[in-house]
């Protein structure tokens, strides 16, 4: 229990708060001595605090079953044409597990009444925090089919090949959540007894875990069963060919025209999209769009020789969609080949990347970042938080109090699709040089550089990028994104889709391969590496825009300085081995996500702490057997050998790292048989 209001209460309270001291503030129902003043320093499984943790209990990787069939044919008309079919369908089912439901009562403006039974202490509570260990784990259950069929000719015709084709593919499916609570019900169920008439069954909160019964919990839970689907039909015609022949080489061209159809709809349960839920409320999402284009590439071989050649390609698309109109991209790039096995290449070009469905037409949904409030004088773990000179400024200015407190490690986000946002556009540059030395039989090398800048790029502000721009800087900015209550507690921080601003990216791309022919069979060795020069987000403001760095910072993800894949095999008739290597470099997280003090003069320094570099080996070798029932092949391999764990991130929303980058399965051995006939 927090105890917003102070009310006085009947003598079983006065003589709790008595007990715990007149700034406790905070209260813990302990099994073995009743209230108490909330540990929040650490987690009830092992006795460093009273907080609940609750990654155990979650999935780190989706459990799946998939079922794939596939059947193509053809059929030859004559010696220049042929007509062909593909059909595919594959059915996957999967779950995620989440934790046991958490209610807090004063996110969902429900309160625990004088007049509940099990309310001892004569006085309403507006915030009490529970896990419903006794509902045991939500889950979501996924049942989809996809389904992709495939119609066209092949045929010749005025010099040229020709693929005319038509596609239609769709997935449609349901997606059951179980263990959510009706919010209704629970508001109910905690308010007066006289209001909670058959089939309501009084809730008790307040008396610790175990206290729950089933009961209880089939009057406040639910099970959701939500609908969707995407679909895509696609008619084209491409055409290859050569126009011309001239003295460096023949002048090669292909073309093509297309029209593309893309719907879907996610149709939520009737309890989450009407908002009756406790869980994260979801509206419908539902849309269609259509694009016509005309494109075309050629590759122009201008000069030729012993030692020297030089080739310019050429590459446009022209553009319609129903919902932006028109335009026009483009590729022109060169290859100039210099003696000594040395080549220089570079291509200039620019992209379009018109808004999804979803990012479009998603409806309102609920999700709960890892941030916490900026104004709040006390941190997740409830110990005493000094806020930064900007912090205080800006916190007294929005009218929060200098005594404010909020220990919450998650807060509520509002997502969304929007009409408004316009499409992606980008410019990219690379250069580089190919070396295959005479000297060494086998080897190459390649250096590129590459820059690109995406401009009214499409997506959402971070949660903690808001929170800082309005609290933590000289000039407050998306201040109008965040919604408080009447107890200046975040209700929202409203992060629909939108152009977010630009992105800036540049590095150097350092490949090496090498092939050679050995007694012991063919060896192979590979290395790839890339030196991220620069990664910024730059988003406008209230009075003009700003910029986020995010190359050695964890504020955009994680964005090292050094990336490295590399790979030694080893090839000889029936069999192979391979060794492979991963290395992703460290960086540095701040507090709240936000490192923009350690650059910039008019941000307060943060609280910083290093990641650490991450490497993972694998092996794998494989064994062919022949037989008279064709050709069978053995693979057995070891995913990270040295079992390395994740690097560990406090800002991480998973398991305290960041899933989309490190490996979290340890070291995983797996054997695979493959037959073909």
């Amino acid at each position: 229990i927090i105890d917003r209001s102070g009310e006085t209460g009947n003598e079983a309270w006065q003589a709790i708060v008595e007990k715990a001291g007149e700034d406790a503030g905070d209260y813990h129902r302990d099994p073995k001595d009743g209230w108490r003043p909330f540990n929040w320093s650490g987690i009830s499984s092992d006795g460093s605090g009273d907080t609940y943790n609750y990654q155990p209990a979650n999935y780190l990787y989706t459990p799946q079953k998939r079922y794939s069939s596939f059947l193509t044919g053809s059929y030859d008309l004559s010696e220049k044409s042929s007509v062909y079919f593909e059909v595919s369908y594959t059915n996957r089912q999967s779950d995620q597990k989440l934790a046991p439901t958490p209610l807090f009562i004063i996110s969902e403006g429900i309160r625990v009444s004088a007049d509940n039974k099990y309310n001892d202490y004569g006085r309403d509570f507006i915030d009490v925090r529970r896990r419903f260990v006794e509902s045991g784990n939500r889950n979501f259950l996924q049942d989809l089919d996809t389904y992709r069929i495939v119609v066209g000719e092949k045929y010749s015709w005025g010099g040229f090949d020709h693929d005319l084709s038509f596609s239609y593919g769709r997935t449609e499916g349901t997606n059951v959540n179980e263990g959510r609570f009706i919010r209704s019900n629970v508001e109910r169920a905690l308010g007066p007894d006289a209001d909670c008439a058959a089939p309501c069954v009084p809730l008790d909160i307040m008396h610790g875990a175990g206290t729950i019964t089933q009961d209880m919990l089939k009057y406040i839970q639910y099970t959701g069963i939500a609908r969707g689907h995407s679909q895509q039909k696609i008619l084209q015609l491409n055409s290859t060919g050569e126009v011309a022949e001239l003295p460096a080489g023949p002048v090669a061209v292909a073309a093509g025209l297309s029209s593309r159809w893309e719907a879907g709809a996610s149709i939520p349960d009737p309890v989450t999209a009407s908002g009756n839920t406790t869980g994260n409320k979801e509206e419908p999402t539902a849309g269609e769009y259509s694009v016509k284009a005309l494109y075309a590439e050629t590759i122009l071989p201008l000069y030729a020789d012993d030692s020297f050649g030089i080739d310019l390609s050429a590459a446009g698309r022209v553009f319609d969609y129903d919902t932006f109109g028109s335009g026009f991209t483009y590729e022109a790039g060169t290859r100039i080949d210099l003696p000594q096995g040395a080549a220089l290449r570079a291509t200039v070009s620019n992209a379009f990347r018109a808004p999804s469905i979803a990012e479009m037409f998603l409806g309102n949904t609920d999700s709960f970042p890892l941030v916490s409030d900026p104004c709040s004088t006390v941190d997740e773990a409830g110990e005493a938080r000094e806020l930064t000179s900007q912090q205080i400024k800006n916190c007294k200015n929005a009218g929060i109090p200098a005594d404010f407190e909020d220990s919450r490690a998650q807060l509520r986000a509002k997502l969304g699709g929007s009409t408004d946002i316009d499409p992606e556009t980008a410019n990219m540059l690379t250069a580089g040089l190919v070396y295959a030395p005479e000297m060494v039989d086998g080897l190459d090398i390649s250096v590129d550089y590459y820059t690109a800048t995406v401009e009214d790029e499409i997506g959402t502000l971070p949660a903690g990028l808001i929170l800082s721009n309005c609290y933590s800087q000289d000039s407050p900015s998306n201040c109008d994104q965040i919604i408080r209550d009447e107890n200046n507690l975040i209700k929202n921080i409203l992060a629909t889709n939108t152009n977010v601003g630009k992105r800036e990216t540049s590095g150097i791309d350092i490949g090496v391969n090498y092939l050679t022919d050995s007694s012991l069979g063919i060896i192979t060795g590979q290395l790839e590496s890339n030196m991220l020069l620069k990664y910024d987000q730059t988003t406008p403001t209230a009075t003009g825009s700003e910029t986020v760095e995010g190359k050695g910072y964890y504020d955009l993800g994680a964005f090292p300085s050094w990336r490295h894949t590399a790979s030694l095999g080893l090839n000889k008739k029936s069999y192979t081995l391979g060794l492979n290597w991963r290395y992703i470099g460290g960086f540095e997280e701040c507090e709240g996500d936000d490192c923009k003090g350690i650059y910039r003069d008019d941000v307060d320094a943060p609280k910083v702490r290093a990641i650490e570099a991450n490497s993972i080996l694998s092996l794998q070798g494989s064994y062919e057997l022949g037989s008279g029932f064709g050709n069978s092949v053995i693979t057995v391999g070891i995913n990270n050998i040295l079992d390395q764990a994740p690097a560990v991130i406090f800002n991480g929303f998973l398991a305290t790292s960041d899933a989309a980058t490190y490996d979290f399965l340890g070291r995983y051995l797996y054997l695979r048989l493959t037959q073909s006939l």
